[in-house]
């Protein structure tokens, strides 16, 4: 069971959430991400306000496992059917550096 907590730290640490409290590491107030509905079934709207131009939205597995990645402007609508039951993460980046981060459900 250590093991297990130990791995799920060590890979959110590696997705930019701080061990303590599972928030970004670099805060950014200047971003606001919306990701709806969750749970998800076949798709998630990712909807973000703020300065993100050139943003980049990567979604991860809860393994650490990259499974999408895409430039968004303002709003994107994923197509989610095909993965699996999980827990997602998903972050976005302008410029390399990490603005904002939120979690997603997939439930078929």
């Amino acid at each position: 069971m250590k093991v297990v907590v130990f791995f799920i730290s060590f890979v959110f640490s590696l997705l930019g959430f701080s061990q303590s409290n599972l928030k970004p590491l670099h805060d950014n107030g200047d971003i606001i991400l919306s990701v709806y509905p969750n749970p998800a079934t076949d798709f998630i709207n990712i909807s973000i306000k703020g300065n993100n131009s050139d943003a980049i939205v990567k979604i991860y597995s809860a393994l650490g496992t990259e499974v999408f990645s895409e430039n968004v402007d303002n709003f994107k609508k994923i197509d989610v059917s095909d993965f699996k039951n999980n827990v997602y993460i998903i972050n976005v980046y302008a410029k390399d550096e990490l603005l904002e981060t939120a979690r997603f459900v997939v439930r078929h």
